[in-house]
């Protein structure tokens, strides 16, 4: 047990020297606390100008505006702008109070509105008061909503509409003919430079379209270059109405249906132009 335990505590050389340092080291750091504030005495800070900037910015935020400078005049406060505001005795904090609550959106109405401005003190408001003048909103002329019928339009009267030049106009006239009318104004859509924000502003100014007025394709007897001229009808699927027919008469225009030439949606539109005799 003896000589366990001295094995256990032995160190050679080497080792006896690494724990003398290490002593040492300790000793040193533990003495520096009591001998640095010796060598390097603390300096005294001053609190008096520290002090002197913290009143001075205190009083950049509350003063109010001297009142040598203040100068009362009428004004609009939805449009009065910062140094307008200093100008009638507010100081830059109570002016951007007002500015921010135009900024996101808020607006006088009346005078008293004014007052509901928390930096605005019932006393600066009785002086501002006699001089607040709000101007009236612009109005602007009742927006005219026509109704067009597409079928029956002419150039002139497409051009009423606002948003409808001469170009927009005669594009959709062409596109009436190469459909054979229009049997829902929702078509205007397919026209080229008509997307859907225009849309959206001259779509209320069109009336529902007179579905009598529409030329219809008899299935049956159109000739090949007829079949084709229509927007709806593709060249692959006027060959498959062709050849089909020369084996059998379409009995409904649905019968022309084929998912392989024409898509569901686009067949749905075509059918109103279609005809069987």
């Amino acid at each position: 047990m003896r000589n366990f335990l001295s094995d256990f505590f032995y160190f050679n050389k080497r080792e006896r020297r690494g724990i003398y340092f290490l002593f040492f080291l300790i000793l040193l750091i533990a003495s520096s606390n009591f001998v640095i504030p010796i060598l390097i005495p603390k300096s005294a800070f001053n609190f008096e100008m520290y002090n002197s900037l913290v009143s001075e910015y205190d009083s950049l935020l509350s003063s109010e505006t001297k009142p040598d400078s203040v100068r009362l005049f009428k004004f609009d406060p939805n449009k009065l702008q910062l140094e307008g505001w200093k100008k009638l005795g507010l100081n830059e904090k109570q002016a951007q109070v007002v500015l921010n609550f135009r900024n996101k959106g808020g607006s006088f109405k009346t005078k008293e509105d004014l007052r509901k401005i928390y930096s605005i003190s019932d006393d600066l408001y009785l002086k501002l008061e006699p001089y607040i003048s709000i101007s009236k909103r612009q109005t602007y002329p009742k927006k005219i909503i026509l109704e067009i019928e597409l079928n029956t339009a002419d150039s002139a009267t497409l051009v009423q509409i606002r948003g409808i030049g001469p170009v927009f106009a005669s594009r959709i006239l062409k596109y009436r003919n190469l459909l054979g009318g229009y049997h829902s104004i929702t078509q205007l859509r397919e026209i080229y430079g008509i997307d859907s924000l225009k849309f959206e502003s001259i779509k209320e100014n069109f009336s529902p379209c007179n579905l009598k007025l529409i030329q219809k394709i008899n299935i049956n007897q159109a000739d090949f270059k007829e079949l084709l001229k229509h927007p709806y009808i593709s060249y692959d699927f006027t060959k498959y109405i062709v050849n089909l027919r020369k084996k059998e008469v379409f009995i409904k225009a649905e019968d022309a249906f084929n998912i392989q030439f024409i898509s569901d949606s686009t067949f749905k539109k075509l059918l109103p132009y279609l005809r069987i005799k």
